[in-house]
């Protein structure tokens, strides 16, 4: 059975170091070529043969502090990194609690590419790359 990694060292993983352990859902390395977010993994599909991930967030999770650091790295993923960016895949400890907090989680494979991205709106759809 593998060791469970801890979310901080799935950042590391890529070359990353989250802002705060205990809010961030994204980061990006030092020289701004990687970034990586952590999404959950029951909220992937399957569209078209594609495996996508889009999120709609309500009002109430923009006030947190994970949330506008996710959109400045997806942005920042967006202007300089082609809209690419590392994926750790988290499962949640409960699907239906919000927030959710995190059972495990992994650093992943899979590269994502942005395919549209509202930041003032909190919303974001990416398509895995190659899969």
């Amino acid at each position: 059975m593998a060791r469970k990694i801890t979310h901080t060292a799935a950042f590391a993983h890529f070359g990353t170091k989250p802002r705060n352990v205990q809010w961030s859902w994204s980061a990006r390395s030092d020289d701004g070529n990687i970034v990586v977010v952590t999404l959950w993994q029951d909220q992937f599909t399957r569209e078209n043969g594609r495996v996508v991930y889009a999120r709609n967030f309500p009002p109430e999770i923009a006030a947190r502090p994970g949330f506008r650091e996710l959109m400045d790295n997806l942005s920042w993923a967006r202007d300089h990194c082609d809209g690419r960016f590392n994926v750790i895949v988290a499962i949640p400890k409960n699907r239906n609690a919000e927030p959710r907090s995190i059972a495990e989680c992994f650093p992943s494979k899979m590269v994502m590419k942005l395919t549209h991205l509202n930041a003032a709106a909190g919303e974001f759809v990416a398509e895995a790359e190659g899969l």
